[in-house]
């Protein structure tokens, strides 16, 4: 039985990258604007790369906890499709940068244990768009490589559009959708064989694999 479900690439910052990721039609597309990120992105090379963006591929902005100026370059020159937030922003945070910018909104939480899943969910369901389910930030918010317990989403339903996160790769992609049947993935450092660097034959390969799961 086939399962559907959208793809999001985040991290990828050569065009090399970006070229195997719109020709191959990924549902999403992340851009890093993160100083302490091997995949952090200026403005100008981001909008250098974002030059060929097709309408199905939405282009979205990772930040951790950004000012409104910072908020403000990024949507005058990239016309991001989605500002995501990867950092401490709080609920209230969310909102403000909902109703100030208003560009819908990705929030990157982390999940440890069943707990976090319902008190966050709770929080931040009203305001974004979309959740992204990671596991835990370590060194960095996001694409460190790390898988929480899968089993904690084991017939989870929300209302909310979400995306699984953490350590998916092509080897484990199968084990992770029969267990969380999520409607959307997010993948970064599994389809790098150098960090920060993504490999476009990987890409191919992982989204092909996707598609006939």
């Amino acid at each position: 039985m086939k399962h559907s479900f959208e793809i999001k690439i985040c991290g990828i910052n050569d065009q090399i990258s970006m070229n195997a990721a719109l020709n191959i039609g990924v549902n999403y597309i992340g851009l890093v604007f993160y100083h302490k990120s091997p995949r952090n992105l200026s403005i100008t090379r981001a909008k250098l790369l974002t030059k060929n963006r097709t309408k199905k591929s939405k282009i979205v902005a990772l930040t951790v906890n950004p000012d409104d100026i910072f908020l403000q370059e990024i949507k005058k020159f990239i016309k991001p499709d989605y500002i995501q937030l990867h950092g401490e922003e709080s609920p209230k945070r969310c909102e403000n940068i909902r109703d100030k910018f208003n560009i819908p909104l990705i929030k990157g939480i982390g999940i440890k244990k069943n707990i976090d899943l319902k008190r966050h969910i709770k929080t931040y369901a009203e305001i974004c768009d979309i959740l992204i389910l990671d596991a835990p930030s370590e060194e960095l918010p996001g694409g460190n490589g790390k898988k929480f317990d899968w089993k904690i989403l084991k017939n989870y339903k929300s209302k909310k559009k979400w995306m699984l996160a953490g350590g998916l790769n092509i080897n484990n992609i199968n084990e992770a959708i029969d267990i969380t049947r999520p409607p959307a993935i997010d993948i970064s450092s599994g389809l790098e064989t150098i960090k920060g660097v993504k490999d476009p034959q990987l890409i191919k390969n992982f989204v092909l694999k996707c598609r006939n799961l």
